[in-house]
């Protein structure tokens, strides 16, 4: 559910590209993306938060790169994206459990 935005503008990119303030204002929505969760990423004292807000600033960077036209690598970024934080989620939440004790979580 995630990434339906930006398969939806992967799919429409030929239609989009036909009007540039479209695309224009997609590739700022994008950048905003992009530093609103690097900085609410870095700012996060929770790992799983943190490593949604990371979540939060990859998918602008797909977002970025399929307005600025780089379908292929938007869609294998997207691909390794969810392999890599599948994994990442599930390792952290080992973490978590593990050292529940020391942190206090519930």
């Amino acid at each position: 559910m995630v990434a339906a935005g930006l398969f939806l503008v992967a799919h429409l990119l030929l239609l989009f590209i036909v009007i540039p303030y479209v695309v224009n204002l997609i590739s700022l929505i994008g950048i905003i993306t992009i530093l609103l969760g690097a900085t609410l990423a870095f700012a996060s004292k929770n790992i799983k938060s943190g490593l949604a807000y990371s979540t939060m600033s990859e998918l602008g960077y797909i977002m970025l790169a399929l307005c600025v036209g780089s379908y292929r690598a938007a869609l294998f970024h997207l691909i390794t994206h969810a392999y890599l934080k599948a994994l990442l989620f599930l390792g952290f939440r080992s973490i978590i459990h593990s050292m529940e004790a020391i942190v206090g979580y519930a």
